[in-house]
């Protein structure tokens, strides 16, 4: 539902456009389109037709391998070349990569911590290099950690976390649709697959705001 309309029965507010496009302007890209659409495969074709006549489309939602998840099939009958199909990182497995023709296309999850990390690890960098950058990563700093971590995942963890007078601590739950943490969050800091921090240790975050 939009955000301010009434939820009905199963239904969330819908975030995730808002939060792109921001992402996106701060990149100093310009938005052309921006639509909703229904898992049907008919009404994904006719906006895939009309969104790659631009340089770069962005599809949020509808990447993992679901049942209702058209949004592969879709692009491959548009004759769509797909070079990476999902991503060994969390939050953001469901990603991927591919060109139609011209046009460079990303898919990113539709949790919404999911989509924010994935794009600033893969979408901010590319569109970077598009425009010419030479740097295209984002800033890095040393900081302290404040508490331990563990990552008993098996993928690499970014975890979200606030870096103040030097000083970097996890925000809020560390779960794919949690945007509390996220919003009150400055900085990533990446976790390697079983790797252990203590309280004390001086780590290098990415900051984002």
């Amino acid at each position: 539902a939009e955000p301010g309309g009434k939820l009905q029965p199963g239904q969330i507010y819908e975030s995730n456009s808002v939060l792109l496009q921001a992402l996106l302007q701060r990149c100093g890209a310009v938005v052309k389109l921006v639509r909703h659409c229904k898992d049907e495969a008919d009404s994904l074709r006719k906006t895939f037709e009309q969104a790659t006549r631009h340089s770069v489309l962005i599809i949020n939602g509808g990447v993992s391998v679901g049942e209702h998840d058209l949004v592969q099939s879709t692009l491959r009958s548009l004759g769509a070349k797909i070079d990476i199909w999902r991503v060994a990182i969390k939050p953001g497995k469901p990603f991927f990569f591919g060109r139609i023709r011209k046009c460079t296309v990303f898919g990113l999850p539709g949790n919404p911590v999911s989509a924010f990390v994935t794009f600033l690890q893969f979408v901010r960098p590319a569109i970077f290099k598009m425009m010419g950058a030479a740097n295209f990563d984002l800033p890095k700093v040393p900081a302290k950690l404040i508490v331990d971590l563990r990552n008993e995942s098996d993928r690499p963890h970014y975890v979200r976390g606030k870096c103040e007078n030097g000083n970097f601590s996890p925000v809020g739950r560390q779960e794919s649709h949690a945007l509390f943490g996220l919003s009150q969050s400055n900085a990533l800091l990446r976790l390697a697959v079983g790797e252990v921090r203590t309280c004390g240790d001086i780590v290098d975050i990415e900051l984002f705001n």
